[in-house]
């Protein structure tokens, strides 16, 4: 009979997986990443985990979708937080960078790796457009009366805007250029305000 340890182990294997999927990923990125990998960190025989992943791409799917997640609880607090659009956006936008900035590998992953190539999986689409519907809904209120392709356009331009910054800043691209005399967390948050007065400007 399996003792209580074993069993629980047993119970709680996935969960085990990707907390250890996570922290691999987190410190040596995921192309190295492999199901035998996780099963000796765990302590678990080569196949138990496909009980749980199917392949490799599941298993990286499903940290990509934990991130994911993470984003979407992130943005649906902040859009219910009674703040103004601008002050919304502006979390929203901060939310992100700081994302990016704590967990670039699984940024990476998440938006540029073999689950985003040739095309999105449509797991990781759907969690886009909840991500997409939470930005629309402060330039809704910011702009009630205004036409859905310019609201459209305007959260186009504010992604763009922060994932670019985000994407750029977390492969150390545009270090030479950020101003030096000004401290790396104040031209986060400037490059953010400055992004929110462009998405808000009227017209």
């Amino acid at each position: 009979m399996a003792s209580k340890a074993e069993k629980y182990h047993k119970d709680d294997l996935r969960g085990d997986l990707l907390r250890a999927g996570r922290k691999y990923v987190d410190e040596e990125g995921h192309h190295s990443l492999s199901v035998r990998t996780l099963a000796q960190s765990v302590g678990v025989s080569p196949g138990a985990p496909y009980h749980h992943f199917r392949d490799r791409r599941s298993l990286l799917l499903a940290l990509a979708i934990e991130g994911y997640a993470e984003l979407s609880r992130f943005a649906e607090s902040t859009v219910n937080a009674g703040l103004s659009p601008e002050e919304t956006l502006h979390e929203m936008g901060m939310q992100f960078v700081g994302f990016a900035g704590s967990s670039p590998r699984l940024l990476e992953l998440m938006y540029e790796s073999e689950l985003t190539s040739p095309s999105v999986d449509p797991v990781l689409v759907q969690y886009q457009d909840i991500g997409h519907a939470a930005l629309l809904r402060p330039l809704r209120e910011a702009f009630p009366d205004g036409d859905e392709s310019e609201i459209g356009l305007r959260s186009l331009a504010f992604w763009s805007t922060i994932y670019g910054f985000a994407s750029l800043r977390r492969k150390h691209m545009i270090e030479k250029i950020e101003p030096r005399e000004v401290d790396r967390s104040e031209v986060v948050r400037r490059v953010v305000s400055l992004a929110v007065s462009a998405a808000l400007k009227a017209d």
